[in-house]
């Protein structure tokens, strides 16, 4: 395991200062972190759920930036864990887990955060991020050799949403032409900081690529992850036509949630299944009956 950043610094300043039994002042200690995560359950189920692991350190006394390393699926399956050597001192260590190719990261110490892609290039689109896990640790390095010890207890940061469409195949508008469908869903968070807060100040729109149902020709199947937002807020799928713009229905999740009694607040694994069909008698929405494992939750 490669700890960038870290190791070069001690090295220059054990070249400087030496280290001497005696005085431990400039001496490296070693910190070693566990890693859990239970979901809604007791059960680890880290290993199933986490595939990589971002760390990023910061001193406590000025919220300087320290060091970042990266943990790869392969060197978690040899250590659910990480050990690092820290020069004396108390540091804050917050941990995201599956930041893959859906994520941008801003580590800097001011206003850090985990966001959609192109959250700073401003895109007119955005399609869903990772599923994403969170934890953080503080911890003081004393003047010792004692090791420190910490266990990381990991929380979601990301809601999953499986969205179907039925009968929308050939879908005929009041002009008598087909209507392109496009489905957003409206007023997600962009980012969420390195407290694992939800922003409330920018929100943003997803529009997840449509993909069509295996098992039903006429039907349309949307799978994608936002980041948290809370069943009181005010989140909405809008389906739209491609062609002007126009919008032709509107469904409010935090309505749906209540319908359905679908728990968000308190708790880890949260799935919307939302199925949306359309008739004779206009548009039904409906839970979708998706045959969904959630992990965390103990049999």
């Amino acid at each position: 395991m490669k700890f960038r950043f870290i190791i070069p610094f001690i090295i220059a300043f054990l070249s400087v200062t030496g280290c001497i039994r005696e005085d431990r002042s400039g001496c490296p200690g070693d910190v070693i972190l566990t890693f859990l995560y239970t979901g809604d359950g007791y059960s680890d189920i880290f290993p199933d759920t986490i595939d990589k692991v971002d760390m990023y350190v910061y001193s406590t006394v000025d919220n300087s930036f320290v060091a970042h390393t990266t943990l790869t699926k392969e060197e978690l399956e040899q250590n659910q864990g990480a050990r690092l050597s820290l020069l004396p001192g108390t540091y804050r260590i917050v941990l995201w887990g599956n930041a893959f190719d859906r994520t941008e990261t801003d580590y800097g110490p001011d206003g850090a955060k985990v966001s959609e892609p192109g959250f700073y290039s401003d895109p007119e689109e955005y399609g869903g991020t990772d599923p994403l896990y969170w934890s953080c640790v503080e911890i003081s390095v004393p003047e010792t050799l004692r090791d420190e010890e910490r266990e990381c207890i990991f929380k979601s940061s990301h809601i999953k949403m499986y969205v179907r469409l039925t009968g929308f195949r050939d879908i005929i508008g009041p002009d008598g032409e087909d209507i392109v469908i496009c489905v957003t869903h409206s007023g997600c968070p962009a980012y969420t900081d390195f407290a694992n807060i939800p922003s409330s100040d920018r929100l943003c729109d997803i529009t997840p690529p449509l993909v069509e149902d295996p098992e039903d020709e006429d039907s349309y199947i949307l799978t994608y992850n936002v980041l948290r937002f809370g069943e009181n807020d005010d989140t909405y799928i809008i389906l739209s036509d491609t062609k002007d713009g126009s919008e032709l229905y509107r469904i409010s999740i935090r309505d749906f949630v209540r319908k359905y009694n679908i728990p968000v607040d308190g708790v880890e694994e949260v799935t919307i299944p939302v199925q949306i069909t359309t008739g004779p008698v206009g548009i039904e929405i409906t839970e979708w009956n998706v045959e969904n494992v959630k992990p965390g939750f103990d049999k």
